[in-house]
């Protein structure tokens, strides 16, 4: 038996908090444990790893596991300080995610459109407004990995063409519609809110090969054709050219509102249409490997490797 000891502080929401999570755990002669007994501390941060590196040293080993890109931005699998233990790390960056579906509902088969009209051409977005590029710019070997600033920016043009609604944190009040609820009732009140559009802008935060939240799906199921950014990543594995509206493919922001105001029903229903057989391929992927979102599988190899 592998002993884990997590500490909980940002990791609410992990293998090692969830109880389905942890009974497959188990089943893995993997349990969680005291402090005193464990063999392997857990942490999110570094943070909050720091101060038990430092009172065990080499009498434990210590694993930063998070799948929020921005707690623990290492790209190597064994961060090595000095005069300190490795650092084993499991995060966006070294393997967490390795499917785009990890996100994407299960039980759930769309209907494809055989009809429709458009009833506005306004995009919506959920997000929060992060609009200073200094403080968000985040970079991996010169190429740019964050998508915050630059889907607030969208935001603001489209908002002056009057082709823009948000709902988020932080928004100056005169140009959001509100925010959403939050805790259990938040995904549910999204999809109402996106019922009401045709187009949604839904940007990860980070871009990085399979770290491909519910934000795409989300958009599918709510009946918008999603606006994403498909360059550097692997969307494509899962989604056919032509499909969802793919912002690298436009010059800017306006080049992309003016497209939207001279689309077709007869593109929408055909774009849409791809999209929402991506979905539903891989919400049954997702069921028949019975994949979770937490990605335990690549959280017991981890484990098994650093033992």
């Amino acid at each position: 038996m592998i002993k884990v000891f997590p500490v909980r502080r940002r990791l609410e929401y992990s293998p090692f908090t969830s109880e389905s999570e942890i009974q497959y755990l188990r089943s893995q002669e993997i349990i969680i444990s005291p402090l005193k007994q464990a063999d392997l501390i857990v942490a999110a941060t570094f943070k909050r790893i720091l101060p038990l590196i430092l009172k065990y040293r080499n009498r434990k080993k210590f694993l930063i596991w998070t799948n929020e890109p921005r707690f623990a931005t290492y790209f190597d699998s064994i961060v090595k300080y000095p005069l300190l233990p490795k650092l084993n790390i499991l995060n966006v960056y070294t393997g967490i995610y390795t499917q785009n579906y990890m996100w994407v509902p299960t039980n759930i088969k769309l209907t494809p459109l055989t009809e429709f009209e458009f009833k506005n051409r306004k995009v919506v977005a959920l997000m929060q407004y992060r609009n200073n590029l200094q403080k968000w710019s985040f970079k991996y070997k010169r190429k740019e990995l964050d998508l915050c600033y630059l889907r607030t920016q969208i935001g603001l043009e489209g908002h002056k063409l009057n082709m823009f609604d948000v709902y988020g944190k932080f928004w100056p009040k005169h140009l959001k519609k509100g925010e959403p609820s939050p805790g259990k009732k938040r995904r549910q009140e999204k999809l109402e809110i996106l019922q009401n559009y045709h187009f949604n802008l839904a940007f990860e935060n980070t871009n990085w090969p399979y770290y491909c939240t519910e934000k795409i799906w989300d958009s599918i199921q709510g009946g918008c054709l999603p606006i994403y950014y498909g360059e550097d990543n692997a969307i494509y594995e899962d989604f056919p050219q032509n499909s969802f509206l793919d912002y690298c493919q436009f010059g800017d922001a306006g080049e992309l509102f003016r497209y939207i105001q001279l689309m077709t029903p007869q593109e929408f229903i055909k774009r849409m249409n791809l999209c929402i057989e991506a979905f539903n391929i891989a919400s049954k992927n997702r069921e028949d490997t019975g994949m979770s979102p937490l990605n335990i599988e690549a959280t017991v190899n981890k484990i098994r490797e650093i033992f």
